[in-house]
């Protein structure tokens, strides 16, 4: 596992305190980029002021939120990986051990599995007391920036995570292919508040999706995909224009095609 490829002894602790040190380090330098990128005296959110106290109010909140969620993550999570370094699971380092065909077709196994699990975990998150005790701290950033990406209850984090890691114990899945899941589930959940969409192709569950997610709450609960929203009925199209946003909320993707060459031509 991790500890294995840096060296580090095999335990729960050590474990532990790789996956918090790492997750910490991942989780604020991508954050902490986004934001300077995209609100620090930028045109994507030109009316967001950084100085203003609310605003400083919730990032500090988010921040607190998110170190309390690597933390509390880390700590379920932890068995988990000791398990699997221990050779419980199905993770495997050998490309020989199950062949390039399967290397190449497991992302999408992946994908599909993790996809539909994560779609009804979150779903059922929203449901009365799951949402009051276990999800709402989320949910209080009505109009999120990066660093709402992680702001969860630990259990919550972990619930929506629980997938990544169960695969890794049904399916042969290289150790290459999980560990870059892993990166990319983080990276993601940056992406997906940072309120600038570059996406348009409406079958991904893009930056625009998830703000209105964050605004109305009942509507596009998928990971990466909008299929189980479409199948469900809680899809809704970030492209369309609602008369409860406020405007400059979601900054969509012909915005960032225009604010982009802009910037191309200042």
């Amino acid at each position: 596992m991790i500890n294995q490829l840096l060296g580090l002894p095999e335990h729960p602790g050590y474990i532990f305190l790789t996956i918090t040190v790492g997750g910490l380090l991942l989780f604020f330098t991508l954050a902490g980029l986004s934001y300077r990128l995209f609100f620090l005296r930028s045109r994507f959110h030109p009316d967001y002021a950084p100085d203003d106290a609310g605003n400083r109010r919730e990032v500090r909140e988010a921040i607190k939120w998110s170190i309390i969620s690597v933390l509390g993550n880390a700590a379920l999570v932890a068995p988990i990986h000791y398990l699997l370094a221990t050779g419980h699971g199905r993770l495997y380092t050998d490309v020989a051990e199950h062949g390039w065909p399967w290397l190449l077709l497991s992302p999408f196994a992946v994908l599909a599995v993790s996809e539909t699990s994560i779609y009804w975990v979150h779903r059922g998150l929203h449901w009365g007391p799951l949402y009051r005790h276990v999800h709402d701290k989320h949910h209080a950033f009505k109009v999120p920036t990066p660093f709402v990406g992680l702001a969860f209850r630990p259990l919550d984090a972990f619930a929506q995570g629980i997938p990544h890691h169960i695969l890794a114990f049904l399916l042969p899945i290289h150790i290459g292919i999980y560990l870059v899941s892993l990166f990319f589930v983080t990276l993601w959940a940056v992406m997906i508040h940072d309120r600038v969409s570059f996406v348009r192709w409406k079958g991904i569950n893009f930056t625009g999706h998830h703000t209105l997610h964050h605004w109305y709450e009942n509507y596009n609960f998928g990971q990466y995909f909008t299929v189980w929203d479409r199948l469900m009925g809680t899809y809704r199209d970030p492209e369309v224009a609602y008369d409860d946003l406020p405007e400059g909320i979601v900054v969509r993707a012909q915005d960032v095609l225009g604010r982009v060459a802009e910037g191309v031509g200042s």
